[in-house]
């Protein structure tokens, strides 16, 4: 495709999918708007494009291999072909996100279960080649302190302590069920948790590292990104890593979101965040140097030698730990010197910082691309990453989505001035915007209504437009979020997931409109082309019907498209009984006030709106 009509495409894309979301203002509600003419001037070159279209793969159970549309889900992935693909295991689900979810424990071996999914759960104790000597704590029931420091609560199941020594005293290896049928109800109706430690003879260190749910995802997110660049980002940090006043429980079931919130505290056990770039270097050497030695000098191999050309450091670091620009300088130059100890001595890794939340937040891209705040000056800087995500009053009432072009408009004036910084303190630093989309109102609640489908066109057509406004203004990559959210699904017992950023339907892995016009862009368009003078005008409205329907007593907005536009006739008026019928063909009813027309010609005859 010549890079004329690349341009064309573009433009079309963009205002096809944004006529599409006005069509469809209600059910009873058609605009044709004015007609429109697109000229390019195939001789004008006004910029070259840097920009790649791409998406962001956040880690939920739809994507477990368990799930009913797995296949579907990574198929529709692999079909994308992009590069720039973000993969983020994050926070609501520790278990899937986090590799060392407890801290190394010395020679005490440790084991608590946080209670949530009732009496279906249990937990192993091993002690390798030894065996189980000493029953040191036990308690079924609301225990509370860490390894080392475990104390029984308010609820406590007597026999705990001999029912765990006469499943494991003297064994290897032992299973423990966690129920009231084998520790009786010490508190009946409360949720109980359960906290065990032993010894083993001989004496060994423990530690907690456990890669057994994450690795399926991950090996089929690389499997369907192969040959293309991915940007990888763990962005949950282990809670035992900061300050907290208590353990930081998080769920037993890998698919149940943390509530309260795992990420907590602010301020790191390790100031220097030695221990922070030690566990992020050893992740990193599991999945690309084939394993790694953990705290105590034992080897864990994984097999694994995946290529990560990109690694992130954190996401959304002003909420996540409540980070200052100092704070997070400080993680992610202990992250890239960790990584780079552990798993990347030759610095072939190119690292992406930030990941910013907030909008014009400028203090926090001068100091981060100042080189001189941060730890050497071997520090890369190589790509700054923040987010997008539009909004509107409305989750199920289509004429709000217009509001997502406007709010658009404010962030691409704001990516002027992030590349006025970036050119002034770090030239070389490219721009991902790597969550771009539009979260509904009360998304994540279970109550919310579910919007009308032609919501996901008009969020198609907003990523369509910012892709070709970013690459006017030199914004290097986009990435559109996300691939696979969900409302509650009771039937698979999951929780609300960010309905309105799917880009895959959660019934069968399928692409929805998002979808489309992320592939199309990205099978049409590339870092390199050459953007043309194009011109956009319209003419004169072409005079077809447009309609509004109230009911009871209301206030009715009508409003042309065109901004050109007025009002010319009032081909229907009815207050009373319409009969039926549809816009352009309403009947009058048996009810019906007389001076309906003359009213509405009086108030919108000749105006744009009324």
């Amino acid at each position: 495709m010549s890079m004329g009509r690349k341009a064309l495409l573009l433009l079309l894309l963009a205002l096809a999918a944004r006529r599409v979301s006005s069509r469809h203002l209600n059910e009873l509600l058609e605009v044709s708007p004015a007609s429109t003419t697109v000229s390019v001037d195939w001789g004008v070159v006004t910029a070259v494009s840097k920009t790649s279209a791409t998406l962001q793969v956040v880690v939920n159970p739809l994507l477990r291999r368990e799930s009913p549309v797995h296949d579907a889900m990574f198929e529709s992935l692999a079909a994308l072909q992009a590069d720039y693909v973000r993969y983020v295991p994050w926070l609501p689900y520790p278990k899937l996100a986090v590799a060392e979810l407890d801290p190394p424990s010395g020679e005490l071996l440790c084991r608590m279960l946080s209670g949530e999914t009732g009496n279906n759960e249990s937990t192993t104790l091993s002690c390798g080649a030894g065996k189980i000597s000493k029953i040191d704590f036990a308690s079924f029931g609301n225990p509370t302190g860490r390894c080392g420091g475990l104390a029984v609560g308010n609820c406590h199941a007597q026999n705990s302590t001999d029912v765990v020594s006469g499943l494991c005293l003297g064994k290897a290896e032992c299973v423990i069920p966690v129920n009231a049928d084998v520790f009786g109800d010490p508190c009946p109706n409360d949720v109980k948790q359960f906290a065990v430690q032993v010894e083993c003879t001989p004496a060994m260190n423990h530690t907690y590292w456990d890669f057994s749910v994450i690795d399926p995802m991950t090996e089929d997110f690389m499997n369907a990104t192969s040959n293309h660049s991915t940007i990888i980002n763990f962005s949950t940090i282990p809670a035992w890593l900061y300050k907290t006043s208590a353990r930081v429980v998080y769920p037993d079931n890998p698919d149940r979101q943390a509530n309260p919130a795992y990420t907590q505290g602010t301020d790191l056990v390790d100031p220097t965040g030695k221990d922070l770039g030690d566990y992020y270097g050893r992740l990193v050497s599991y999945y690309t140097q084939g394993g790694f030695t953990d705290e105590y000098g034992v080897e864990h191999k994984s097999g694994y030698h995946y290529d990560f050309p990109y690694w992130e450091c954190l996401n959304e670091v002003e909420s996540e730990h409540r980070n200052t620009p100092e704070s997070y300088t400080m993680v992610y130059d202990a992250m890239v010197e960790g990584i780079r100890r552990h798993a990347d001595p030759d610095r072939k890794m190119k690292f992406v910082g930030m990941a910013l939340e907030g909008h014009h937040d400028y203090d926090w891209y001068r100091h981060f691309l100042n080189i001189s705040n941060h730890a050497s000056a071997d520090i890369p800087l190589d790509i700054v990453s923040f987010h997008f995500y539009a909004g509107c009053s409305s989750r199920t009432d289509p004429t709000a989505y217009e509001q997502f072009f406007r709010r658009a408009d404010g962030f691409i004036d704001e990516c002027k001035e992030i590349i006025a910084i970036r050119d002034a303190l770090s030239p070389h630093t490219l721009l991902d915007v790597d969550e771009t989309g539009v979260i509904l109102p009360n998304d994540n609640s279970p109550s919310s209504p579910m919007f009308p489908l032609i919501y996901y066109n008009a969020a198609g057509a907003m990523y369509a437009y910012l892709f070709g406004k970013l690459a006017e203004v030199g914004v290097e990559i986009l990435g559109e979020s996300q691939l696979v959210g969900y409302p509650e699904l009771p039937e698979l017992n999951l929780q609300p997931e960010f309905p309105s950023v799917a880009m895959l339907n959660w019934t069968n892995g399928l692409g929805n409109a998002r979808y489309q016009v992320l592939k199309v862009l990205i099978e049409n368009f590339s870092a390199g082309d050459k953007m043309l003078l194009t011109k956009v005008t319209q003419g004169a409205t072409t005079g077809l019907d447009f309609c509004g329907y109230v009911i009871n007593e209301s206030v009715m907005s009508m409003q042309c498209t065109d901004p050109a536009a007025t009002i010319s006739r009032i081909v229907f008026a009815s207050y009373g009984t319409v009969e039926g019928g549809s816009c352009g063909n309403y009947t009058v009813g048996a009810c019906n006030a007389a001076n309906s027309t003359a009213v509405v010609e009086k108030a919108c005859l000749g105006r744009h709106q009324c």
